[in-house]
């Protein structure tokens, strides 16, 4: 039982939901459909160059799924009936006190209670390093409840109604089970017959499995452009061109060896280049954070509390107040679970999609490992500024940065 799709240009794309697995429900497969087509006209992977010069390949596809799924969900304030790569947690003695479910991780932030929306942290406080899974899509019972799994309890113990109705996993071309993840998802699934849906996204053309022929990168586009793919955001009221890709989502299909074009960090845009962002963001980034157009490192100001940028002469080009940084941080761990020990390993970011309802959606390397973060506008050079000093600062200033900033030594990877 398949959809048909109609992605870019002829190409054929046909999703099948296996047998094996429950049956998507009705309401849901045009919601779904309309992301996996969204996420076909990305390209298959993309080069990313990390700060110490290496680069890293990583496929885009999924990362377009997740990102216009968790827009969706943060404009509905988490009150959404689909929610994208749910973190689990499968130590068994996690398991075993939810019924034999493992229980979904809820935000760091327990000022909601039980109530509170699931972590988007991809490594989330508590974790234990193998037993962690992210299945792409939960589509739960009630939008009314956040709880995505279907244990009655979470992990600090507070009882919850089963509200997982589906969980979905989608496998793009070229993409296959990993070790154990399968049986992992059944697990989570519970009922895997009757739970769990699997969608094979093939392509009866073979046009998505050809290797494409790297084309120049267009120059940014003028503020009057708006030819670009644009993802349809789900509101009450409609938007009219709520959400678009950046130039490089759609233009730097790349091959590992091809290094030298690798998409660069919009912290370091001086260095890097920054020739694959749009016209928009380009001027959203010179308004709000126009220190990374200019060679120059971050250093603390003891005598001001503060934190400046120097240029490589040693002029002053942009400072943050001790108490501003604290302020964003603050913020920013509110709205993305983000940990002190997470930010620090942050290879590489980059702004991926902006939406009018003013948020940006960064796309973050982390330990080799791509994720989304989806954050208000006003605190994107915030981030920058803060993964801009790890990068540059010495030990002695971080430290006092973390105290700053009232940060905790928390264990969040592994």
């Amino acid at each position: 039982m398949g959809s048909t799709l109609q992605p870019a240009g002829s190409t054929c794309t046909i999703i099948n939901e296996e047998p094996t697995y429950a049956m998507l429900p009705p309401f849901s497969k045009g919601y779904l459909q309309e992301k996996i087509e969204y996420a076909l006209k990305m390209p298959k992977i993309v080069s990313v160059l990390l700060p110490d010069g290496s680069t890293i390949v990583r496929l885009l596809k999924q990362l377009a799924m997740t990102s216009a799924i968790r827009v969706d969900e943060k404009v509905a304030n988490y009150f959404w009936q689909y929610k994208a790569e749910v973190s689990f947690d499968m130590w068994p003695s996690s398991i075993s006190r939810g019924l034999e479910a493992p229980i979904p991780f809820l935000s760091a932030d327990k000022s909601q209670g039980p109530g509170r929306r699931h972590s988007l942290n991809p490594f989330p406080p508590g974790m234990k390093p193998g037993f962690l899974r992210r299945p792409d899509v939960i589509i739960v019972k009630n939008a009314a409840t956040r709880w995505p799994g279907r244990g009655t309890i979470d992990r600090d113990g507070a009882p919850h109604a089963d509200n997982m109705l589906r969980l979905v996993e989608v496998k793009f071309p070229g993409d296959d089970w990993g070790p154990g993840q399968e049986n992992a998802y059944q697990t989570i699934a519970g009922d895997y017959k009757n739970r769990m849906t699997v969608i094979d996204v093939s392509d009866c053309n073979g046009e998505l499995k050809k290797v494409p022929v790297p084309v120049p990168l267009p120059a940014p586009k003028t503020d009057d452009e708006k030819q670009r793919q644009r993802a349809p955001i789900r509101t009450v009221k409609p938007i009219p061109e709520p959400a678009w890709y950046e130039e490089w989502w759609s233009w730097a299909e790349r091959h590992g060896e091809e290094a030298a074009e690798a998409v660069a960090p919009v912290w370091d845009a001086i260095h890097r280049g920054y020739s694959y962002v749009s016209a928009e963001t380009s001027a959203f980034l010179h308004q709000h954070a126009p220190w990374i157009f200019t060679a120059g490192r971050w250093i603390a100001d003891k005598a001001s509390d503060a934190w400046v940028w120097v240029d490589e002469k040693g002029k002053e080009l942009y400072r943050y107040t001790t108490a501003q940084l604290k302020a964003g941080w603050d913020e920013i761990v509110r709205q993305t679970d983000m940990t002190w020990e997470l930010l620090k390993q942050i290879d590489w970011a980059q702004v991926g999609m902006t939406i009018v309802k003013a948020l940006a959606v960064i796309v973050v390397v982390v330990a080799a490992v791509a994720i989304i973060i989806v954050l208000a506008e006003a605190l994107v050079a915030i981030l920058a500024a803060l993964i801009a000093i790890i990068a540059t600062a010495g030990a002695e200033a971080l430290a006092g940065l973390a105290l700053a900033l009232g940060v905790t030594a928390v264990a969040s990877a592994g």
